[in-house]
């Protein structure tokens, strides 16, 4: 008889919490609803506050940062090497281009910005760093967001490992678009990984949201696929722990 590995502690985290109401919403409903543990908030987003508050109610979820370099307008005023003639933060395909260069110690000071606000606003430090658009992982920007991790004591989103400071947990990106599917989630878990984070965005759609991301009706699908009971019951029948990142072990120096 054939032994399937599966996934051992499993983290379902939510992007883009902040970045519009039925945004803010359908991370919620993820949670209560369904297996969503995780979620990572935007501090310069018109819901953030509203965000917050509701994270407040939900003690159990788990709350992190999700850094932002690529839209809206930066929380700090000396941050000319990344944004455009109206002041707001340059799109992620211009990071694409080797010659653009980012001001280290302005990245620095814009994501230290929103870390410090994260705790003034929830009283306490999030539970892991990742950010939008992945630009955290761009190899130009890597250094800043470990410095970072170092001095706030944070795990770091990670695809391969690019820090030691806590249990490696990779991140698989892909349920998403055409992946967002029953059938490419369940075969997502079969793995050998202790730990596992699938990373999603479901929501209600609204208007702002339609508007400002190319990625918006299939939000609704994501939604639905993690609130299907087919999906919870297959969890519980392999026994994979739901967790987030607050559980993830830190590595003895």
């Amino acid at each position: 008889m054939e032994v399937t590995t599966m996934v051992k502690k499993l983290i379902v985290n939510a992007d883009d919490f902040g970045i519009s109401e039925g945004a803010v919403l359908g991370i919620i409903a993820a949670y209560q609803q369904g297996i969503l543990t995780s979620t990572t908030c935007m501090m310069n987003m018109p819901y953030t506050d509203m965000a917050i508050s509701l994270a407040k109610q939900h003690p159990q979820l788990g709350l992190g940062i999700h850094l932002v370099l690529t839209l809206g307008k930066p929380l700090t005023s000396n941050c000319k090497s990344f944004i455009d003639e109206n002041g707001n933060f340059l799109r992620p395909e211009v990071y694409e281009n080797e010659e653009v260069v980012v001001d280290s110690e302005e990245l620095y000071q814009e994501w230290k910005a929103q870390i410090e606000k994260f705790i003034k606003l929830m009283g306490k430090k999030p539970t892991h760093i990742d950010s939008h658009h992945h630009v955290h992982l761009l190899p130009q920007l890597q250094q800043t967001v470990i410095k970072l991790a170092n001095e706030y004591d944070l795990p770091i989103r990670q695809r391969l490992p690019i820090t030691s400071n806590y249990q490696f947990v990779r991140c698989n990106d892909q349920f998403y678009n055409q992946k967002a599917t029953y059938d490419y989630f369940i075969s997502v878990l079969n793995s050998d990984d202790e730990y596992l984070e699938i990373m999603c965005h479901p929501a209600f759609l609204d208007w702002r949201l339609y508007n400002i991301s190319s990625y918006n009706i299939l939000r609704m699908k994501e939604l639905d696929l993690l609130c299907d009971q087919r999906i919870k019951h297959f969890i519980d029948e392999h026994q994979i722990e739901l967790i987030n990142f607050s559980k993830i072990k830190k590595i003895s120096s």
